[in-house]
């Protein structure tokens, strides 16, 4: 366990939380059960690993990812119960959907160790839908998606703009810095630099519209 904590407090030390996206604020991070879905690359790991900057006692936390190495000669519940005994409150493993049987070690670690807070994240939405049906009363569930353009824009570009209706927009009721910047160009930029993403997402959900056709 010690290479796992050795992993988790270099890739902590290396994550900025200048920028936190806004479902951190929406999610119950004092739950004992939550799972962070979300398409490859929209920042799950970021996220968790910023919150625990923010907010955890890293003495008591641990991140892992779901294949390390560790995990070839050890299981979660393992894991678990060794991290729980020397005190750990709180565990974040990451990309679960790559550990076989996830769910039922979950469900295991959730129903032994009451004092442990598990977190997840995985990007194989079917997958984990299928997987964690089981853990459907236990865990709190959020899905993360891609960056939006306003993101982008305070990212990117450090333009900060608040939250604007649809209806705002339509109407011109925005406020921008159409001196310095021009909108149009940048929402090409954006796509530009997204459209893998874009396309990933649609693919996606044609992918699970089908199979649903098909259940049905």
């Amino acid at each position: 366990m010690d290479a796992l904590i050795k992993t988790f407090r270099m890739r902590l030390e290396e994550t900025s939380a200048d920028y936190v996206r806004y479902l951190h604020d929406e999610i119950s991070w004092g739950s004992r059960l939550v799972a962070i879905l979300g398409a490859r690359g929209v920042g799950k790991s970021t996220l968790v690993l910023q919150h625990i900057k923010l907010h955890e006692d890293i003495d008591t936390t641990l991140y892992v990812t779901a294949d390390d190495i560790y995990f070839s000669t050890h299981t979660l519940v393992e894991l678990a119960a060794k991290f729980y005994q020397e005190g750990g409150k709180a565990l974040y493993i990451d990309e679960i959907h790559k550990y076989k049987n996830w769910s039922t070690e979950i469900k295991n670690i959730y129903d032994t160790y009451s004092g442990l807070r598990v977190g997840y994240t995985g990007s194989s939405i079917l997958d984990l839908e299928k997987g964690g049906a089981d853990l459907s009363r236990r865990k709190l569930e959020y899905r993360l998606p891609g960056l939006s353009f306003r993101e982008f824009l305070v990212i990117g570009k450090g333009i900060d703009l608040p939250v604007h209706s649809l209806e705002q927009i339509v109407a011109g009721k925005i406020e921008f810095p159409y001196k310095e910047h021009r909108p149009i160009a940048l929402f090409k930029e954006y796509l530009r630099k997204n459209m893998n993403k874009l396309l990933f997402y649609l693919f996606n959900f044609i992918k699970i519209f089908i199979i649903a056709l098909l259940v049905l």
